[in-house]
């Protein structure tokens, strides 16, 4: 639990201790004030660090910029190799002084951005030319060597920005896939498994799904691709997500309790993508050898379901909710075995998912209560709010006049709105009198 959220379950749990006589009211007034000092000190003292880190390697490198002329290309090597030494020695001399553990993380920083001007220097002295994304690949290689050498959360978070601005040059400017990405999320995962990194442990997942919508980079962007492949992959990729999902939701590993957050908006997205009719509408069926998206099929299937075995063996939900999720999870996979084995059926196929992606939604928002998640809670709430968007739109826009359609939308998302959120409420306030209790 972060300080933040410590904070904020401190200010709720107080009133109820000291309703039992655990803590006076002087007492808790002490706690939330020494609670509070310490929390504003931590977060300045660590936007400082990092800041002067950002700061002081802008500033170094715009000095060799200013001064590139002047500087033989030995002396240059000298700085470089000096600015990487003494970034690192920094963060050693504040490691040592265990009362600088913020300051050590902008060190960390510090030493990151050095290896990426590093980078860039060398490459200007020797005229070395070659593909652009790959300094980046090398510069987020040297950010996860920085990361893993240092024990750095600072450094494997920027590491995993640089990888992501890699992979988005290669796949979304380059349009290649960027398989050696596979290494690099393979050898980020070992300091993730080995340290508590949640915020470096979502970005990975990110990352991972960055990734995937690389597949798609092509068919979605380039006019000229009439081809239906990508809706087959998309579905096997989907299918794939959910079932990754399903385990991380049953595992109580801390890299799975950081990444089911962003799998379980990926997944939702991915079955909201398929509640629109016109959706892949614009590519043509040719002919296919079925074969290998059987045993593609078959590879994700099996995924799946191991997910959804260790999610149903892990719950806790009462016979009934816990069939009609069951229910859910095989229609959800058939429908996904559908699109990958014939041509969509706009219509049908959309009318079909519009009603699984609610039933969806209502049963991760019963999970939710049922598990004292609220981020469940609030990701149902979300997806219901997008989907009654979107069929609004859907049904509106070509029939009324713009300023009546936008009248009638606005006053009906806040009637919705404020339902929805007053219905939220009371559902967050129910369950954290369950979890008092």
């Amino acid at each position: 639990m972060n300080d933040w959220r410590f904070g904020k379950r401190l200010t709720q749990e107080l009133p109820r201790w000291q309703d039992e006589g655990w803590v006076s009211a002087e007492g808790a007034r002490a706690i939330l004030a020494d609670h509070a000092a310490r929390q504003s000190k931590m977060a300045w003292d660590s936007s400082l660090a990092l800041a002067g880190a950002l700061l002081l390697g802008v500033g170094v490198i715009t000095w060799f910029a200013a001064h590139w002329m002047e500087i033989s290309k030995i002396i240059k090597l000298v700085l470089i190799v000096l600015a990487l030494a003494g970034s690192h020695v920094a963060h050693g001399f504040c490691m040592t002084r265990r009362t600088l553990p913020k300051l050590a993380e902008g060190m960390a920083l510090l030493s990151v951005l050095f290896f990426g001007a590093a980078i860039m220097l060398i490459g200007q002295i020797y005229h070395i030319d070659a593909h652009f994304p790959d300094g980046i690949a090398l510069w987020a290689v040297g950010g996860l060597l920085t990361a893993w050498l240092l024990g750095s959360h600072t450094a494997m978070l920027t590491s995993i920005a640089l990888a992501a601005l890699w992979t988005f040059n290669e796949q979304f400017g380059y349009q290649t896939m960027n398989w050696p990405l596979l290494v690099y999320l393979a050898l980020a995962a070992i300091p993730l498994w080995r340290h508590d990194w949640k915020s470096a442990a979502r970005a990975w997942g990110a990352l991972c799904i960055l990734w995937i919508m690389g597949w798609h980079a092509q068919a979605w962007f380039n006019e000229t691709s009439k081809s239906q492949a990508h809706i087959r992959l998309f579905a096997l990729q989907l299918l794939g997500l959910a079932g990754c999902w399903a385990m991380a939701q049953a595992s109580e590993h801390r890299i799975a309790r950081a990444v089911r957050a962003d799998l379980l908006l990926a997944g939702l997205a991915g079955v909201f993508a398929f509640t629109f009719a016109d959706f892949g509408s614009r590519y043509s069926e040719a002919a296919v050898e079925l074969a290998p998206w059987l045993a593609g099929l078959a590879v994700a299937t099996a995924l799946y379901a191991i997910g959804i075995i260790q999610l149903v063996r892990s719950s806790e939900l009462a016979p009934l909710r816990l069939r009609i999720g069951s229910a859910l999870a095989l229609a959800f996979a058939a429908m996904l075995a559908v699109e990958v084995m014939m041509p969509r059926n706009n219509g049908l196929s959309a009318l079909i998912w519009n009603a699984l992606f609610l039933g969806l939604l209502y049963w991760i928002g019963d999970l939710g209560i049922r598990r004292g998640e609220p981020k469940l809670l609030s990701y149902a709430f979300m997806g219901f709010s997008a989907w009654l968007l979107a069929r609004y739109f859907d049904a509106f826009w070509s029939l009324l006049d713009r300023a009546l359609f936008f009248i009638a939308g606005g006053l009906l998302l806040l009637a919705v709105g404020g339902w929805l959120e007053r219905r939220r409420k009371t559902l967050m306030q129910r369950m954290q009198d369950g979890a008092r209790t």
